[in-house]
């Protein structure tokens, strides 16, 4: 009597590149404005009030979906550095959160734009573009 054979397949499922994840990330960032939003509801009501038009940015951008956009960038670091300044001179509960939520955010957003933009200057060496 002959045993019968026994084979394993191993599948290794390799993480992929960043650039193999651009969507990924990009909808992570988005997601982050989203979550932004949300921890923005804990402000205090004169801090709220002090950043009412850079909150009322960020509410803009998690609509419209558009974190990863040039002026949304420029908007979220506007918002990330008067929320450090506070963070800074408050001891406000709530900043710290929404602070962090805001550098993801920008984090990834800011990684969509490096990564498209290499792919465009590697084009352009390569006269593709």
């Amino acid at each position: 009597m002959i045993a019968p054979s026994r084979h394993q397949l191993v599948l290794e499922q390799k993480a992929g590149t960043d650039f193999e994840r651009l969507e990924d990330i990009g909808a992570s960032a988005i997601a982050a404005a989203r979550h932004a939003v949300a921890r923005s509801q804990a402000l205090d009501g004169e801090t709220a009030y002090a950043l009412r038009r850079e909150l009322a940015e960020l509410r803009k951008i998690a609509e419209e979906r558009s974190a990863l956009a040039k002026n949304a960038r420029e908007n979220l670091h506007d918002l990330a550095r008067l929320l450090k300044d506070r963070a800074d001179t408050e001891t406000s509960p709530a900043i710290g959160p929404l602070l962090e939520a805001v550098i993801e955010c920008l984090a990834a957003s800011e990684r969509v734009a490096d990564l498209l933009a290499a792919e465009r200057h590697i084009g352009f060496c390569r006269g593709i573009a």
